[in-house]
């Protein structure tokens, strides 16, 4: 089989203290690739500067700007400036590993496959709540294998032609919530999506607690959207959990019996300590294997999913009533 070019692809925004260390990782792959083809988002601060640094004499790195429209249209404006058979996605703050490209350029030898996704690593383990989320990570791919129907676009390899057959990201999507989900949901329908745990990329994971929860208000939001526009994914995926569903329903349930039920009934205290059980008790579902890792991140993580759950809630009702009205 003829070598597969490849272009990696990336739409970034503000990433000045990340996208030095990114082109570096890039320029020292295994597999080099044809291009690096970065849209910057409309950048305000040094981003475009530390960009053409590089770009300048280097006919592999193709920088272009554009006007801040938002993630998905900065992929789109990318791959679409791209030429290679296949199209590598990832994220500005991204660090890949110098064998990311090989690996997950390997499964495109087979033809049935339109689209490949990697997995992520956590560079900043030094924090707890960034543990936490790494390893969540690799709890819910645990037992993925090989084919998948969701995947991110922080490690996603995708055929060009395909993103030509599916009009690439839905621009409707303005932040990175969405817009990865949708595009592996249209791929998947039609095609075969591969997951492979050799094609890594290091991620600074988030080590605050309410900027956390404030990004997951929002994918909370972003994921009505997607449901959507795909209701037959509602069922869940590879990624999703089926039991998020019913502690959302339960974090909802808790505040209806606590505003309706609880003041006006007689012993009505029981119905929110049994919704509050069953949230306290489903939180414990991955803890095993977060305390074979790491005790201290398996206790924390207790509180935050039960914060979490209130957080996608609430961006799931704003989602819904914004598609609404």
């Amino acid at each position: 089989m003829e070598k597969l070019t490849a272009s990696v692809i990336l739409g970034v925004y503000n990433e000045e203290e990340n996208i030095e260390r990114f082109i570096k990782a890039i320029l020292s792959q295994t597999y080099l690739p044809r291009e690096i083809v970065i849209v910057d988002d409309g950048s305000t601060d040094k981003t475009a500067e530390i960009v053409k640094k590089y770009a300048n004499g280097n006919q592999v790195l193709k920088y272009i700007y554009q006007e801040n429209r938002g993630p998905a249209a900065a992929r789109n404006n990318a791959w679409r400036n791209a030429n290679a058979d296949v199209c590598i996605f990832t994220d500005g703050d991204c660090v890949p590993r110098n064998n990311w490209i090989e690996e997950i350029i390997k499964p495109f030898c087979d033809v049935r496959i339109a689209a490949v996704g990697g997995r992520y690593e956590t560079i900043n383990k030094n924090k707890i709540l960034a543990r936490f989320i790494g390893y969540e990570i690799d709890y819910r791919y645990r037992k993925v294998e090989k084919e998948i129907t969701a995947h991110g676009t922080y490690n996603l390899a995708v055929r060009k032609k395909v993103l030509e057959e599916i009009g690439g990201f839905d621009e409707k999507y303005k932040r990175p919530s969405g817009e990865d989900w949708d595009i592996t949901y249209k791929i998947s329908e039609k095609y075969k999506i591969i997951f492979t745990r050799s094609a890594i990329v290091g991620h600074n994971h988030p080590e605050e607690f309410w900027p956390y929860l404030k990004n997951q208000f929002f994918r909370g939001f972003d994921r009505i959207r997607v449901y959507r526009d795909h209701p037959e994914k509602m069922k869940g995926d590879n990624y999703t959990p089926s039991i998020i569903k019913f502690q959302i329903a339960g974090s909802l349930a808790l505040i209806f019996s606590l505003i309706f039920i609880y003041p006006f009934f007689y012993f009505s205290y029981l119905l929110p300590l049994a919704i509050f059980i069953f949230l306290f008790a489903t939180a414990f579902i991955p803890f095993k294997y977060l305390f074979k890792r790491d005790p201290t991140v398996a206790l924390y993580s207790i509180p935050v999913q039960i914060c979490r759950n209130f957080s996608w809630l609430f961006g799931a009702l704003f989602g819904f009533f914004n598609i609404i009205y």
